[in-house]
């Protein structure tokens, strides 16, 4: 019985890490965090192999699904490699994501199943908060080199000015890009949000609104039209959520949070100036695009990347272009008439998996984030954190491709896979 307590609070302790690590230098150092996932499922397996069988076996339609994918991508590189016709060079490195990513991290999840409880995953999305919002105030003050203290106003503005530092490829040691710091920063706010209304104390009330001001703040120095997008929806959904269970207790902390979102957010002229800069930027490449002109770093090139990839569509619509795909879609985009060719990628993670897998790439992608939905309209638990939440994760990914990056896929994954096998303690979570 002693040992049985100990193996089961070390691996809750262990899962607390996770959730704090994920939150902050786990996006940071690509795959390396996934053998730190590997070694707790291969710790969990050695001390309780039964048990372990046992969920594993419970979850196999899952972790099956992703596993053929697996296979079709081996069968596929095996038949491409033969008289294909497809000039590039092959990369290889699908094969060692779907196996960390998409295998272990889901074989990961399986293995919560039966002792995932609600104040745990309280505790485990707190921490990811707490890790997401340590790692963003560490950039501040990475970035103003201590100017956030002489000059408050100022150093407000140069984080508006040049967004939060863009890509950061040297942050303690690993490298950071925009895209997935807004998406961490988007889900961690909306997880905090949420936090504010579901926890029983009030200093884990408080620190859950201070946390959820802060990444506000955080959101507001990218300037990410995608992000700011995906947040204000996801923010709608959760709030049907509360108007539902309490209105008075609402009205209340939303009022809060507005006015204490607006006094951040007007502090700095280049709050506004920044915004008004990026919103006619959208305008004119909206006219650019009417008149057959793609150039610009918003909306103009991403609907050139749809339309240069509806031009080769019969390259890759039925069965993808696997190992190949990378390159080929970088050589559409260099000989695009578009002008097209300082870009590398699609900047679509629909698009992007269904070049790579073709009809069944594009279907693990509705697969990930349609299949939680359809559980709880099954069972009819329905867990507004988890529609918010698939909210933002469809729309940024509508933008970037976060989930063939190292820096956003695990944490989609990982998601993805509460959602399906614990979205009854998601839903139990809100009722609390």
């Amino acid at each position: 019985m002693l040992k049985m307590f100990v193996r089961e609070k070390t691996w809750r302790l262990l899962f607390l890490l996770v959730g704090f690590l994920s939150g902050g230098l786990g996006i940071l150092y690509g795959m390396t965090f996934h053998y730190i996932l590997l070694s707790m499922v291969l710790f969990y397996a050695i001390l309780d192999w039964d048990s372990c069988v046992e969920r594993l076996r419970a979850g196999r339609k899952y972790i099956l699904v992703f596993i053929g994918y697996f296979l079709y991508l081996v069968l596929q590189t095996f038949f491409l490699f033969g008289d294909s016709g497809i000039e590039g060079n092959a990369h290889y490195g699908i094969f060692e994501t779907t196996l960390l990513n998409f295998i272990l991290v889901p074989v990961y999840v399986a293995m919560l199943k039966g002792w995932l409880t609600v104040p745990l995953l309280k505790r485990f999305l707190f921490l990811f908060c707490a890790g997401c919002v340590l790692l963003n105030g560490y950039i501040v003050f990475d970035l103003l080199a201590g100017e956030a203290f002489s000059n408050a106003q100022e150093a407000l503005g140069r984080l508006y000015i040049n967004r939060f530092g863009e890509n950061k490829t040297s942050l303690l040691g690993g490298n950071l890009l925009l895209e997935p710091q807004v998406f961490y920063i988007v889900l961690a706010a909306l997880v905090s949000y949420g936090l504010i209304f579901w926890s029983g104390r009030k200093r884990v009330k408080l620190a859950c609104g201070i946390m959820f001001l802060l990444l506000l703040l955080f959101l507001s120095f990218t300037v990410s039209k995608a992000g700011i997008l995906a947040f204000s929806l996801g923010f709608i959904v959760m709030n049907i959520c509360f108007m539902k269970q309490n209105a008075w207790k609402f009205c209340w902390v939303f009022s809060v949070c507005v006015l204490c979102i607006g006094f951040m957010l007007f502090a700095s002229d280049s709050f506004e100036q920044k915004y008004k800069e990026r919103v006619d930027e959208v305008l004119t490449e909206v006219m650019n695009v009417r008149q057959g002109i793609y150039d610009g770093s918003t909306i103009a090139p991403r609907i050139g990347f749809v339309r240069e990839a509806y031009r080769h569509a019969n390259e890759f619509a039925v069965c993808g272009l696997g190992v190949y795909a990378k390159e080929r879609v970088k050589i559409w985009l260099r000989d695009s008439d578009a002008g097209l060719g300082e870009f590398r990628n699609v900047h679509n993670t629909f698009l992007h998996y269904w070049i790579q897998g073709g009809i069944l790439g594009i279907s693990l992608v509705v697969f990930l984030w349609g299949v939680p939905l359809y559980c709880m309209v099954k069972n009819r638990k329905y867990s507004y954190l988890i529609i918010s939440l698939v909210v933002v994760v469809v729309i940024t990914n509508s933008t970037c491709i976060l989930l063939d990056l190292n820096n956003s896929r695990l944490i989609i994954v990982l998601l993805s896979s509460m959602f399906y096998f614990h979205g009854d303690v998601f839903y139990e979570l809100e009722k609390s």
